[in-house]
C-alpha cells in the first residue's frame, strides 16, 4: 500500500507532515506487531484504575485494530509519528472520526491510539509518579465520560487531549504544558535583544488592527516578503494589534526566532487557577526544567499557547487592575480571523465578563482567539509589559 491509498483509508485529509514520514515508517512496519497488545491494554487499564469492564473493553478494541489489516497499518502509521517520532510534538489531527475499523466506534479507535501513548510513557519514559498523575486522571477521566455521555467505552476530546492522555503533558504549578511546535503564519525575528513577530501571508486588517475573514470588515491587507537581505511583512504589536505599513527589517541585524515547527513547550490552562504573573512565571520555569532533561531533543525557544483568554479585545471589557490583562501583557499576543461570542464555553455562564462580552458584542465587537508566545529568555522578566 502506498501513502496515497492509506490516505483513502481516513476520513479527512492527513496533516502535511505525515507522508515525510510513510517511507520511514513502511521500511519498519510488521504486521505481527501489534499496536497495543492485549497485555500492554490491560497494563493500562490496570494502572488508570479502570473497572473490570472498561479494561475488557480496551482489550477488545485493541485487539480488533490489531486483527484488522488496514486498521493495523493505520493505527500503526499514527502511533509511528505522534507516539514513536514524536513530530510534530502538538498533534495536529483534529478529527474525532480519526478511521473507521467494522466493530468500533470512532472514539474507540481514538482511545487506542491514546492508550497506546500512555503506555509508551508510563514503560519506556517512566515519569515521576506524581507528575503523571495528570495523564493517569485524563485517560480515566476521558474514559469515563465516554462512557456516561455515548453508552460505550472510548475516550472523548482525544483530538485535543491526545498527547495529555498519551502521556506527555505534566502539571506545574498552574499550568499544564506539552512539549509543542510553533504553529501559524508568524514568522518571529529578533536583534539579540528584541522580537518582532510579523504576519505571514495575506490577512485582511480590521479597523482596530484585528485580523478579519472579509474584505467588507477590513481595512486593508497584510503581504510578507523576504530574500536573503532583508523581511518585510506587517508588524503584530505585542499587544496583538496589527500594523497597516509593512515595515523592512535588514537580515544583516534581524535573524529568524520563531517559524512554523519550531520546538515550543505548549501551555494549556485550567479552570479556576490563580492566573497571576508570579504564578506563570514559577509554572514556566519549572517547566523548562523538567522538559530539559526528560526530553532533551526537544530544544523549545519559546512557551506558546492558544486560547480565547489571550484575546486582544479583551481590554474592551476588563478593567486595567485585571489578572488577566496583567499576565498577558506580560507576553507577545498575535492575533486569528477565529472569532467567539459572549457564549464561549469557557467563560463561566452569567458571570460579569460574560455579560460585558455580550453588551460589547452587541455594538459589534468581535472577539478573537489568539496566539501568544513568550521566549524562553524572557521568563526572568515575566510580569513586566513586553514592549
Amino acid at each position: 500500500m502506498d501513502y496515497k491509498q492509506l490516505c483513502q483509508k481516513y476520513n479527512f485529509e492527513m496533516p502535511s507532515y505525515a507522508e515525510d514520514y510513510f517511507e520511514s515508517f513502511m521500511a519498519e512496519y510488521s504486521r505481527s506487531v501489534p499496536v497495543l497488545s492485549a497485555e500492554t491494554a490491560a497494563y493500562v487499564a490496570d494502572s488508570t484504575s479502570l473497572p473490570e469492564d472498561g479494561k475488557q473493553t480496551l482489550i477488545h478494541c485493541a485487539e480488533v485494530i490489531n486483527a484488522n489489516d488496514d486498521a493495523h497499518l493505520c493505527a500503526s502509521f499514527l502511533a509511528y509519528i505522534t507516539v514513536y517520532k514524536r513530530v510534530p510534538w502538538v498533534n495536529y489531527i483534529y478529527q474525532d472520526d480519526l478511521f473507521t475499523v467494522e466493530g468500533l466506534k470512532p472514539e474507540q479507535v481514538g482511545w487506542v491510539l491514546v492508550a497506546t501513548q500512555l503506555a509508551n510513557t508510563l514503560i519506556n519514559k517512566k515519569p515521576p509518579k506524581e507528575l503523571n498523575e495528570e495523564n493517569i486522571g485524563s485517560f480515566r477521566g476521558y474514559s469515563k465520560s465516554c462512557l456516561n455521555n455515548k453508552g460505550y467505552w472510548g475516550i472523548l476530546e482525544w483530538h485535543w487531549n491526545m498527547l495529555c492522555a498519551g502521556g506527555c503533558m505534566f502539571m506545574f504549578g498552574v499550568l499544564k504544558f506539552v512539549p509543542g511546535e510553533f504553529t501559524g503564519d508568524y514568522p518571529v525575528i529578533t536583534d539579540g535583544s528584541r522580537y518582532v513577530s510579523l504576519i505571514g501571508g495575506e490577512y485582511f486588517i480590521g479597523k482596530e488592527g484585528e485580523l478579519v475573514d472579509c474584505e467588507e470588515k477590513s481595512v486593508g491587507k497584510t503581504s510578507f516578503y523576504e530574500d536573503d537581505e532583508k523581511y518585510i511583512g506587517n508588524v503584530v504589536s505585542p499587544k496583538g494589534k496589527v500594523d497597516l505599513i509593512p515595515t523592512e527589517f535588514p537580515k544583516s541585524v534581524w535573524k529568524d526566532y520563531l517559524r512554523g515547527g519550531t520546538h515550543t513547550i505548549e501551555i494549556h490552562i485550567p479552570s479556576k487557577i490563580q492566573y497571576v504573573p508570579e504564578t506563570i512565571k514559577d509554572a514556566y520555569k519549572q517547566a523548562v526544567e523538567f522538559f530539559k532533561d526528560f526530553y532533551p531533543q526537544h530544544k523549545p525557544k519559546a512557551i506558546a499557547g492558544f486560547s480565547w483568554i489571550f484575546s486582544p479585545q479583551l481590554e474592551k471589557v476588563l478593567p486595567e487592575t485585571s489578572n488577566i490583562l496583567a499576565v498577558n501583557r506580560s507576553m507577545h499576543l498575535l492575533p486569528s480571523t477565529g472569532h467567539f461570542g459572549a457564549d464561549c464555553r469557557f467563560i463561566r455562564e452569567g458571570s460579569s465578563l460574560q455579560k460585558r462580552m455580550a453588551e460589547e458584542c452587541e455594538k459589534g465587537t468581535e472577539f478573537h482567539y489568539a496566539v501568544m508566545y513568550t521566549a524562553i529568555d524572557e521568563i526572568d522578566t515575566f510580569g513586566k509589559p513586553v514592549e
